[in-house]
């Protein structure tokens, strides 16, 4: 009985370790990017949000180049920090190369959650 239920138990294991960032983290995060001055926030020009508001990425898009704007200010560009989420490593038990749906998404990746960005701006604080 012992040894009919090994290879199912096997491929369940192989199955759920292929995405351990995907299922404890997520393929998004929540970043705010604070700023000392109220401006708009872009990410390869297209507006995403506004500064020192919560703003939901796509961890895929981390890499993508952020730009801060406000009036009277010149542009901030910058790129985000990104590091690596440690939970990715938990697909060395699938014995992937890609890490399954991990490197997919981008769940493998993070951020910091609060990004400070100070413009300078004359007269404004």
């Amino acid at each position: 009985m012992r040894g009919k239920f090994m290879p199912i138990i096997a491929c369940c294991s192989l199955l759920f370790a292929t995405s351990c960032a995907t299922m404890f983290s997520g393929s998004k995060q929540k970043v705010t990017f604070k700023s000392n001055v109220d401006g708009t926030v872009y990410q390869n020009l297209k507006e995403i949000g506004k500064t020192n508001q919560v703003i939901k990425l796509n961890k895929c898009d981390f890499t993508k180049l952020y730009t801060i704007k406000s009036s009277g200010c010149p542009d901030k560009q910058f790129e985000l920090p990104v590091r690596s989420n440690h939970l990715y490593l938990l697909n060395i038990l699938n014995l992937t190369i890609l890490g399954g749906i991990d490197a997919s998404n981008c769940a493998g990746t993070k951020t910091d959650k609060v990004i400070e960005v100070n413009l300078e701006c004359s007269g404004k604080k």
